[in-house]
């Protein structure tokens, strides 16, 4: 099977630039014409991790949701944007992250309804999937006509790496994902096929990366803004995340979503499988790109991972000067390995731990880093993965 990738160069979020790049980058797919149809409904889905400003690159940039939006419009189908983060997500809560992500703005602007994810649900299932074969979803998703997915690049501490496939996680409401991360444990290659089987139940039918500003270090929350001055599209999430992870200096078949969409024959195995639109992928490749801490140990063999996990994996730790001792981490560990009294800074089970990291990715003031032990520094120089 061939799979078509198109990337263009975009340095900086002006609305028009952005517009362009993102014209350009659809024509060889066919363009918006090609998945749009007149009175389709059209759900935009963005990566909104949390209520974190455009410019902290944890959110896709609403310059990039806006010129989505206006494309659809054009085309006669009627959007809707929405998107579910982790834990317990109110109304206000909600609110809050729509107006600090940029995304309220683009609604009141461009006139788009704005969709709950919360609630109402529906239950589905999939034939297609491997393990997972039912899922509670937002309702959002079931009703849309196209489902245009707009994920940010950028390191994740579980998965390695966040982009097309891990958007999806999204679907899921947010206090729900919880029950998800029981099931996967401390194994990002479960939470992979995971991920994959919510894939197959219900494929995006173009997915916009905003590779602009993306993220390294310490994603998908705690990380730094990292330029890369690029826009990538495709119909495919799966041959994306191949290319985008190679753009920034990855091996894709790394990352646990490349390798087992790979693997269950519903990704590429190699770049050779992938048409590329645009310039040549070393012209634009992210040499100094900082990966995720975790990312060391997808190369130890599981025998000795699983002898060695105590010794060497890594773990949240909270940074006591940063902590403003608000309980949301506690509130939301999926395992309950968190207790919090009011006034202090949360206590770690860390035999209860799944090492999930939703703790870094929730908290609001990036209290929570990953650890690693002497032993697995020591490691990680041995092995030549020092950063």
């Amino acid at each position: 099977m061939n799979y078509e990738v198109s990337v263009v160069r975009c340095e900086e979020y002006d609305d028009e630039k952005v517009r362009a790049a993102i014209e350009e980058c659809l024509k060889p797919l066919g363009g918006m014409q090609s998945v749009v149809k007149n009175g389709s409904r059209v759900l935009v889905k963005p990566n909104l991790l949390s209520a974190k400003k455009p410019e902290e690159a944890t959110t896709t940039h609403p310059s990039v949701v806006k010129a989505v939006v206006r494309l659809v419009q054009e085309q006669g189908g009627v959007p809707v944007i929405g998107d579910s983060p982790g834990g317990r997500n109110t109304s206000s809560a909600v609110k809050s992250l729509m107006k600090t992500t940029g995304m309220q703005a683009v609604a009141d602007e461009t006139g788009c309804e704005i969709v709950s994810f919360e609630e109402p649900v529906v239950d589905v299932t999939s034939d297609a999937a491997r393990i997972y074969k039912k899922f509670t979803i937002a309702k959002a998703v079931k009703d849309a006509d196209v489902v245009i997915g707009l994920p940010k690049l950028k390191t994740h501490q579980l998965t390695y790496y966040t982009g097309a496939v891990k958007l999806l996680y999204g679907y899921i409401p947010g206090i729900m994902k919880s029950e998800n991360h029981l099931h996967t444990g401390k194994d990002p290659k479960l939470f992979a096929e995971l991920l994959l089987d919510l894939h197959e139940m219900r494929r995006p039918d173009l997915t916009i990366m905003d590779a602009v500003v993306g993220m390294e270090g310490r994603g998908p929350s705690a990380g730094n803004p990292k330029q890369i001055g690029l826009v990538m599209a495709s119909k495919s999430c799966t041959a994306l995340d191949f290319v985008a992870t190679s753009a920034v200096g990855m091996e894709p078949l790394t990352i646990p979503t490349v390798a087992g969409a790979s693997e269950r024959g519903v990704g590429p195995k190699n770049m050779g499988e992938i048409e590329l639109f645009g310039p040549d992928l070393a012209s634009v490749m992210v040499r100094d790109f900082k990966k995720a801490e975790t990312m060391d140990m997808s190369r130890v063999p599981a025998v000795v991972l699983n002898l060695a996990t105590s010794m060497i994996a890594s773990k949240p730790k909270i940074d006591p000067q940063k902590c403003k001792k608000c309980g949301v981490c506690a509130r939301d560990c999926p395992p309950r390995a968190m207790t919090f009294v009011k006034g202090r800074v949360p206590a770690i089970d860390y035999k209860v731990c799944i090492r999930c990291y939703c703790c870094q990715e929730l908290c609001p003031e990036n209290a929570v880093r990953v650890h690693l032990p002497v032993a697995r520094k020591a490691l990680n120089r041995l092995t030549g993965r020092n950063r």
